[in-house]
Parts: structure tokens; C-alpha cells; sequence
């Protein structure tokens, strides 16, 4: 943890926020033989956000998500999705993004690199990620800020190479994201390994 804080120190205008895991979705979709593009829903387990809105150099993000979640609006299909076919829930029971730098574009929009760690296989990836803003909430009287984003990778990229005649191997993510101010947000981080992974590292599996 002591490393953890050295590498999150922060300016005085920054402010960590911790994920609110109620009124935060990660949405997936991906092609089914071309007919249409289903999406299914994971639930974030915990998470930690640094952010400035003045400089997005400053900005960390580390978010550990829970793959048994894996929600496809039926439960066949979900534990389909939870198979060793898949996302082997069982085996891979969470799956962490880490960011490495992130920079502004314009006024409410900027670009978080980072590394997805799923299946045992680490990947560069970037997420296109819009300020929406931050603000107390008048209902929970809580200093939220809320953010969206988006990306795009390949299954195979991490090893999840079955059915790719049928399910498509793009696969397009939506995420919805509401911090909670917590000066104490980098303990959300504890069971995150908070330093970006080396990208392309793989562990051997068969999916």
C-alpha cells in the first residue's frame, strides 16, 4: 500500500472519488451471427478514481470487476456466458483495468489508457471516456462525479477464442460510472493490483 500511495500521490486540486458500485454498469456487446448485437451487463466490485478536470494527467483509475455477475437477461444464457467457454467465472472469478496515463481532448472528453486484465491475460487498452460533471447529490448530499465511457477490444486477444464463427470476436463496452468523494478512496484499491500490468502478458488457458 505504501508503493500504491507513491504512485497516486496527488496536487492539491485533485480528488480521489470511489466507486459507487449501485449507480455504476459495464455493458458489452458483441455480434450473434450477424443478426443483431446482444448486450450483457457486469457489476463493478470496488474501485478507486483520481481526478482533476483541469489537468487529466493526474487522472488514476482502478476498477476490479466481478465476472460471475455476468447478466444477459436469461439465465441459460448467462451461465453460458459464465462457462469455461467464456469468461470461466469459476477460474477467473474477477477481472481489474488499471489505468497508465490518460490525457484531456477537449472541454468534457479525454482518452485513459490503461491495462484489462482478464482470463490471466493482460491487454492495452483504451477507453474514450466523457466528464458529464460533478456536483453534490440533493438526494444523498454526497460529492459525486460521473463519468462515461467506451471501448472496444478483441475475445481472442485474451484467449476466449471459442464460437467465433457465431459470436462475434469485437466486442464493444459501454460503461456508466458514479464516483463518490472518499479521501480515503485509495483503500477501495486494496485488493487491485494498482499498477498498470505489463500489456501482452499471458497465462496459458484454453477458452
Amino acid at each position: 500500500m505504501l508503493l500504491l500511495a507513491a504512485s497516486f500521490t496527488a496536487s492539491a486540486t485533485t480528488q480521489d472519488f470511489r466507486f459507487d458500485t449501485v449507480h455504476t454498469q459495464i455493458l458489452f456487446c458483441a455480434s450473434h451471427l450477424k443478426f443483431s448485437n446482444p448486450c450483457g451487463q457486469l457489476h463493478v466490485k470496488s474501485g478507486f478514481i483520481r481526478f482533476d478536470d483541469n489537468d487529466w494527467s493526474t487522472a488514476k483509475v482502478a476498477v476490479l470487476i466481478d465476472m460471475a455477475s455476468v447478466d444477459m437477461g436469461d439465465a441459460s444464457w448467462s451461465d453460458k456466458l459464465r462457462s469455461h467457454e467464456f469468461l470461466a467465472s469459476e477460474r477467473y472469478p474477477t477481472a481489474h483495468f488499471v489505468s497508465s496515463s490518460a490525457a484531456k481532448i477537449d472541454a468534457h472528453n479525454g482518452i485513459v489508457h490503461g491495462v484489462l486484465t482478464l482470463l490471466g491475460v493482460s491487454r492495452a487498452v483504451d477507453l474514450q471516456v466523457t466528464f458529464n460533471r460533478a456536483a453534490v447529490d440533493p438526494y444523498t448530499f454526497k460529492y459525486t462525479a460521473g463519468f462515461s465511457a467506451r471501448a472496444s477490444f478483441k475475445r481472442s486477444d485474451f484467449g476466449m477464442s471459442r464460437y467465433l464463427q457465431s459470436v462475434g470476436d469485437d466486442v464493444d463496452v459501454r460503461i456508466e460510472v458514479e464516483g463518490l468523494r472518499d479521501r480515503d478512496a485509495l483503500d477501495q484499491a486494496g485488493s487491485i493490483d494498482a499498477q498498470p500490468a505489463a500489456a501482452n502478458k499471458t497465462e496459458p488457458a484454453e477458452h
